[in-house]
């Protein structure tokens, strides 16, 4: 959000262009108010003024000095020069040293919009260019342990990367993983000692027990490290030379040797105790799922409420299991994707999930009952969410379905699912749209006397920018230029068919300066209020 500052020694002037621009449309955060050069750089003291709009013949101090003082304390500023055709050359000079634009008064309100946006591009621009590389870099490393954090985290998860991607991932966060290479698992979980322990203290007894791997690690294997989601601590395991089926023994069993030595280290060192659980090998990173799995499963199966532990699973252990619908669980799930209604993306979802049960001939039976139980759930949680009954939405027929014998009649029901869902909901939010245009507008025209974005926004329960951006989703036009249009319109009407005088008719239409609205009146209609009076009789 931004903040503009309105400067001209005719209050009228300011004040108009205060309330006549939808400013919140434009990302305008605060709208300030000087009459003077004086009052001006004293606001600008105060405030982060973005850009500022000033009148260039002012008393005491011209906008020419005004924007000389500005140049000396605020550089990046931008100035908006309002002048007239006396001054005309004058302030063409002035552009040219300091100045970022000018317009000629008496001002239109759509230039000025023009010119406003345009800096607002260009001080999106100072800024990217004013982010130094080096700056860039420095807050790039400092996220580096996070980075590779979350990509880790993803992988054990289950999340499909392609390999070019994970290469080009890792070689941004500094990692040098081989693809295809075997790797190994090390699961640390904290024990009693460390969960006594605040947050902060928790945060460094992990970096000193990942820091104290690293050192036993080091000189045989890399080493990528993440905290998963049980909160344990996952280290994977590289050789750094490739290896024979031979070698990779012997490097095993060196592994298994160095993480003994961790736990005994860790206790040690740190006086608390940990549990271990290692892994055989697995290729980086198509097996690193399933190892992570099957360790997880040792955990849950063999150490549950025990501590300080030593397991290992073995090369083929947990791989040959019953197997788990990856694509079922990995993220997105599918309940992430219809809380985004990202249509396409969840019926992809349902689609992948599908082409997985059908291909693989380990998938019983019972694993299409888990899908079906899976997707009905997601199903329910979204209608209820919205404050809607599945039932009403999709009929007691497709709910009753008990179970499907084929992967295929599961897919032709989910897909049948996720289509009355979208109609209905879509339908939802196009009638709730329309409703919304149809109850601003009649605001507007109550109201036309004094009405703003912001007033308008509370009325409809909504924050103004995003009113802004559903009104023009909706009708392809600007609310300020519906406002505008509805108080010309109403001009015209008053005009023909009321005696009232063209400073009354200002006034009720909520312009604090009569000059301002035949400005605004002759934009719209090319005549002066009086001269189009003076046609319509």
């Amino acid at each position: 959000m931004h903040q503009i500052l309105l400067v001209d020694d005719e209050p009228y002037v300011v004040d108009d262009l205060s309330i006549s621009i939808s400013w919140a449309e434009l990302q305008f955060e605060h709208i300030h108010k000087a009459y003077s050069g004086f009052e001006a750089l004293e606001i600008m003291r105060k405030h982060p003024i973005d850009i500022i709009v000033t009148d260039i013949n002012m008393p005491e101090m011209s906008g020419l000095q005004l924007i000389e003082q500005i140049r000396k304390e605020w550089k990046h500023v931008k100035v908006v020069l309002l002048t007239g055709y006396a001054e005309f050359e004058y302030a063409t000079k002035a552009l040219q040293q300091q100045a970022s634009a000018y317009l000629l008064k008496p001002i239109a309100n759509g230039a000025l919009v023009e010119v406003i946006e345009q800096l607002l591009l260009e001080i999106r621009q100072d800024w990217e260019d004013r982010s130094s590389l080096q700056r860039t870099m420095q807050t790039f490393n400092e996220h580096l342990p996070l980075l590779k954090d979350r990509l880790l985290n993803d992988i054990l998860q289950g999340r499909k990367i392609s390999g070019p991607q994970l290469l080009a991932k890792m070689n941004k966060i500094k990692l040098n993983f081989n693809l295809e290479q075997p790797v190994a698992l090390v699961i640390v979980r904290l024990e009693d000692y460390f969960q006594q322990h605040d947050l902060n203290s928790m945060m460094l007894f992990e970096y000193a027990i990942v820091n104290i791997a690293s050192e036993l690690f080091q000189e045989q294997f890399a080493l990528w490290s993440c905290k998963d989601v049980h909160d344990y601590l996952v280290l994977v395991l590289q050789p750094r030379q490739a290896a024979s089926a031979e070698e990779l023994g012997t490097l095993h069993s060196h592994l298994l040797q160095t993480a003994y030595q961790l736990q005994k280290n860790v206790g040690t060192v740190i006086g608390g105790g940990i549990s271990v659980v290692t892994t055989g090998w697995g290729a980086f990173p198509l097996n690193l799922y399933i190892l992570y799995q099957s360790a997880v499963s040792m955990i849950r199966q063999h150490i549950s409420h025990d501590t300080g532990i030593f397991l290992s699973v073995g090369d083929q252990e947990g791989l040959t299991q019953i197997s788990v619908l990856q694509s079922l669980y990995e993220p997105p799930t599918l309940f992430h994707l219809l809380e985004s209604s990202n249509w396409e993306s969840i019926e992809l979802k349902v689609r992948t999930i599908h082409a997985e049960l059908a291909t693989d001939n380990e998938h019983s039976q019972e694993h299409i009952q888990e899908v079906k139980l899976y997707m009905e759930t997601a199903f329910y949680y979204f209608a209820h969410k919205n404050n809607r009954m599945l039932g009403e939405i999709a009929g007691n027929g497709l709910l009753d379905s008990r179970s499907f014998h084929t992967p295929d009649k599961l897919l032709d029901w989910a897909l049948r699912m996720l289509q009355l869902l979208r109609e209905h909901f879509d339908s939802e939010r196009k009638d709730f749209r329309s409703l919304l245009i149809q109850k601003i507008h009649e605001y507007i025209d109550l109201n036309l006397h004094y009405v703003s974005l912001n007033a308008i926004a509370e009325e409809v329960k909504l924050h103004p920018v995003y009113l802004s951006k559903i009104y023009k989703a909706e009708t392809g036009k600007r609310l300020s230029d519906y406002i505008s249009a509805a108080k010309m319109e109403k001009a015209t009407y008053l005009l023909t068919h009321t005696p009232l005088k063209v400073y009354e008719i200002s006034t009720a239409l909520g312009y604090s300066n009569a000059h301002y609205f035949i400005k605004l009146f002759k934009e719209y209609s090319h005549m002066t209020p009086q001269e189009y009076r003076d046609r319509a009789n």
